[in-house]
């Protein structure tokens, strides 16, 4: 099996024409916005108060073939519960590009960039997903992500990586 060149680059005026061509499947479209939506989010995120957006578009080699969306959240002091992480908002790989090992290797590429905490410190990734989108769910289990036994105000169930 060759190895997948992937690497990650932040959304610009030069390719957020593209990612916003990239869709995927009728039967997934239930299951995650749309990176116009994903990309109008991270813009009104940039005034909030203390989250931090990262839109990403993911390559393989010279071919955009994916979009991430990663939210930084700070720990909340009132809430003693509460931690830093970083909220893997969406993930997704354009139908064109499906099932060519892409999507397990930018998964990896992005765990390993956020492993870095390239924004501040974090001690998790989290992330929500439906059990119901197979691929996805099972995907996110094979990285090491673990249900944390509730769910979203979306009925989609919660799930963790620790980070180091």
């Amino acid at each position: 099996m060759s190895v997948i060149l992937i690497r990650l680059e932040k959304i610009t005026i030069d390719n957020f024409e593209d990612c916003l061509r990239l869709t995927v499947n009728d039967e997934q479209k239930e299951f995650i916005a749309s990176n116009a939506y994903s990309l109008a989010e991270a813009y009104a995120l940039c005034n909030h108060h203390s989250y931090v957006p990262l839109p990403l578009v993911i390559y393989a080699r010279d071919m955009m073939v994916g979009f991430a969306f990663v939210i930084y959240e700070p720990k909340d002091d009132d809430d003693p519960d509460d931690e830093d992480v970083y909220y893997l908002a969406r993930f997704m790989i354009g139908k064109k590009y499906q099932n060519n090992g892409y999507g397990r290797s930018a998964l990896n590429k992005l765990l390993e960039f956020l492993q870095t905490h390239p924004i501040g410190k974090a001690k998790s990734i989290v992330l929500s997903c439906n059990p119901n989108n197979h691929k996805a769910y099972s995907l996110f289990l094979s990285a090491g992500f673990k249900e944390m036994g509730f769910q979203d105000d979306d009925g989609d169930n919660l799930l963790q990586l620790e980070l180091n």
